[in-house]
C-alpha cells in the first residue's frame, strides 16, 4: 500500500506543529529549577540606642524587632524600669509603628506616654526607663 504524498505531507506538518508547541509552552511554563522568584527585600530601620553611661550605638531592627528586659527582646536594657517585653517595632507598606505592649512604666515618644501603636517620623526620641532610642529612618528609602 502506498501512502498519498499529499497525507504524509499534512501529518509531518501536523507532527512538526505539535512539536513546535509543545516546545514553546515547556520554555513558558514555570519549573523550580528555571524560574524563581526574587527573594523580598527585607525592609530594615536604623536605631540609635542611648544608655546611660554608654556611647551611642546604632541598630539595624527588622519587623517585630522586640525593645525590652528580657532575654528573648532583640534589644535589651538593664534597666528595672524597663519591661520585660516592653515594646515591639512594626515595619510594613512604607511605614514603621512602635507598640507598647502595655508595660508597667510605659513607653514614651518625643517626651509623650505612648497609647496603642504609633507611626514614627525620623528624629523621633522613644523612652524605654532612662533609655532612650532615636528613630533614624530606613538605611535606604524603604521606610520613612
Amino acid at each position: 500500500m502506498v501512502a498519498d504524498p499529499l497525507t504524509v505531507r499534512w501529518e509531518s506538518l501536523a507532527l512538526a506543529l505539535g512539536a513546535l508547541a509543545l516546545a514553546l509552552w515547556a520554555m513558558r511554563a514555570p519549573t523550580g529549577s528555571r524560574e524563581t522568584a526574587a527573594p523580598e527585600a527585607t525592609q530594615t530601620v536604623l536605631l540609635q540606642i542611648e544608655r546611660p553611661g554608654q556611647a551611642p550605638d546604632v541598630v539595624e531592627a527588622r519587623d517585630g524587632y522586640l525593645l525590652g528586659r528580657g532575654r528573648n527582646c532583640d534589644i535589651t536594657f538593664d534597666d528595672s524600669a524597663v519591661s520585660k517585653m516592653h515594646a515591639r517595632l512594626h515595619l510594613g507598606d512604607g511605614v514603621a509603628t512602635l507598640e507598647d505592649l502595655d508595660s508597667t512604666n510605659g513607653t514614651l515618644l518625643n517626651g509623650r506616654r505612648l497609647d496603642g501603636s504609633v507611626p514614627l517620623q525620623r528624629g523621633d526620641r522613644i523612652g524605654l526607663g532612662t533609655n532612650q532610642i532615636v528613630y533614624l529612618g530606613a538605611p535606604s528609602s524603604d521606610v520613612s
